[in-house]
């Protein structure tokens, strides 16, 4: 929903010259803004005409002003009855990252007209982002029931979206409300569980797929969705046997894939291969297969056959960005890097985009210097806005890594003033302050994160660590973990911080059990080291001997694995 900031359509040609005039007049006198500043500081009220608003909020947007002219735009919307008005201040609060402002003016836009499905999209989209559940669920709600050939349908269609706009856990806070008003539909039980699959929480993906698989028995997704987490949560042969079901009643090749994969996940590696190898010949799911078996051979470390496979798919033009991304690894991995800057710069769409961009900052900063990649970054968002926090996040990431962490802190703290509802700013500046050891004032602000989203298990744990690890609160940060993991029981950064939580507290025996688990679900040296010290403090030495040693030979760069390494043979 990419809006381009132009004049609203009812102004009549005479005063889009006269705008368009005065636009021309405000750039060339820019210079005095400071004057316009001291005027602003002597009277800070804002003008109420719309048109006055609307022609300020346009001088904004030239500047990149982008919160002001949003505010200047909704405000504007709020004192005119005018629904075009309403939609085009939604839309460029929208394309701006404004979400507090989407809020206020789709909720306008809606006054003035209570059924325009448009307006009741973004409003629940913009309190998604801002993680308001009951808003959310309450727009969308009247949504599934006025914008869909039927909720049914509605519940299919707005899952992906919702994955688009929310975090998992947002996306499956909003679906467990939904679903209370459709108990006996499937297509919400389907998306529930799919959702809670997504936020690592598999006991209620489980009871949500099994729901499905009940009320509509011969529906395919829902019995492969029951076979998923059944996978997942390590019952192979269930769900073997439950995508067997689906396969006897519709043999179709995209449920044959579906099985084939499940068969590799399951061990019988040679049997599911065998199978993917056949499929490469389908009408239907050709591509698919020849992605998968890709992945396999890269996962596997076989360079060259997996570089060969996504040649293929880059020939035959599908899944173009995914396979760019990773033959640029591969070539990464052979030290090739003036070929793996090539080939990531081609990676400008799909969720690996921003991916692909930070590696070949990286690569140019390692031999160009820090400027040429951080200019690298700033020239990819300007052509591609979508990517314009994402960009501003790396940027910060590529400062802290070269030692600059109070340049990291500025970018992020100036980018926070145009975009103050940015979630993602908000985290990365807390991470990079806790990192140059302002831990108070990292705290500070996680607080506000925690008030300001309530129930967000991602703002919850990250306090909850935080006050673990670096300040002497460990039952306060156990108790905020303990309601994160509520939600995502499965998370493995959440399991982690719960043993290490627990470790803090004397709890080692608890603690292991949590670090096992976050262990098997993700692959991180700071899991490793949390395991580490628990078997230590435990009396285990050989056990945490035999983790060290794997653990650092993956992570061979890892300065608190080495320094474990260290201590353990003095």
């Amino acid at each position: 929903m990419c809006h381009t900031a132009k004049f609203p359509d009812f102004f009549p040609a005479s005063r889009l010259l006269f705008i368009a005039t005065m636009l021309s007049v405000a750039m060339l006198f820019g210079g005095c803004a400071s004057a316009g500043k001291q005027a602003a500081a002597k009277d800070d009220a804002v003008p109420d005409d719309p048109n006055a608003l609307i022609l300020g909020a346009e001088v904004a947007l030239q500047r990149g002003q982008y919160l002001a002219a949003s505010k200047a735009y909704v405000k504007a919307a709020q004192n005119a009855r005018d629904e075009t008005l309403a939609e085009q201040a939604t839309k460029i609060a929208f394309e701006h990252h404004q979400w507090t402002l989407v809020l206020a003016g789709a909720e306008r836009w809606l006054e003035l007209n209570q059924t325009n499905e448009e307006a009741r999209r973004y409003a629940g989209f913009a309190a998604l982002h801002l993680y308001q559940i009951d808003r959310a669920a309450e727009h969308l709600s009247i949504l599934l029931d006025t914008a869909f050939i039927n909720p049914p349908a509605g519940f299919l269609a707005l899952l992906p979206q919702l994955g688009d706009e929310g975090s998992p856990a947002a996306t499956s806070a909003v679906l467990q409300k939904l679903v209370l008003k459709y108990p006996d539909l499937t297509e919400a039980h389907y998306a529930l569980g799919r959702a809670a699959l997504q936020s690592d929480n598999f006991a209620l993906a489980l009871q949500h797929a099994q729901k499905a698989h009940e009320l509509g028995p011969y529906w395919a997704p829902a019995g492969l969705l029951l076979a998923q987490v059944q996978m997942i949560r390590g019952d192979n042969d269930a769900a073997l046997a439950t995508a067997k079901s689906v396969l006897d009643q519709d043999g179709q090749d995209s449920y044959r894939l579906e099985y084939a994969l499940m068969k590799m996940q399951a061990g019988r590696e040679e049997e599911g291969r065998k199978d993917l190898e056949a499929l490469t010949g389908s009408d239907t799911v050709s591509a698919v297969a020849e992605r998968a078996l890709a992945d396999i051979e890269f996962q596997s470390g076989n360079r060259d056959a997996a570089a060969q496979r996504y040649g293929n798919l880059v020939t035959s033009g599908r899944f173009v960005y995914e396979s760019l991304f990773y033959l640029g690894a591969i070539a990464e991995l052979r030290d090739a890097s003036d070929e793996a800057v090539q080939i990531y710069s081609r990676v400008t769409g799909s969720d690996l985009a921003m991916a692909a961009q930070s590696r070949v900052a990286r690569l140019k900063s390692g031999k160009e210097g820090l400027d040429a990649g951080l200019k690298h970054l700033e020239d990819f968002a300007s052509t591609r806005p979508q990517y314009t926090l994402d960009a501003i996040t790396a940027r910060a990431g590529l400062l802290a890594n070269s030692g600059d962490a109070a340049g990291a802190i500025a970018l992020l703290d100036t980018a926070l003033k145009e975009y103050p509802d940015a979630a993602e700013l908000r985290f990365a500046r807390v991470f990079q302050l806790e990192d140059a050891d302002h831990v108070d004032e990292a705290v500070r602000e996680l607080r506000k994160l925690v008030a300001d989203r309530p129930g967000d298990p991602v703002a919850e744990n990250a306090l909850g660590y935080t006050l673990v690890d670096r300040t002497g609160k460990a039952k306060e940060g156990l108790k905020l973990i303990e309601q994160a993991l509520a939600q995502t029981p499965d998370s493995g950064a959440v399991l982690d911080s719960m043993g290490w939580a627990l470790h803090r507290v004397k709890r080692d025996e608890e603690a292991l059990t949590y670090l096992q688990r976050a262990k098997s679900r993700i692959s991180d040296p700071e899991v490793d080291v949390h395991l580490v010290d628990v078997l230590l403090a435990l009396g285990r030495k050989d056990e945490a001997q035999t983790v060290l040693k794997e653990a650092s030979e993956r992570y061979p760069d890892n300065e608190d694995l080495q320094s474990r390494v260290k201590s353990l043979h003095e």
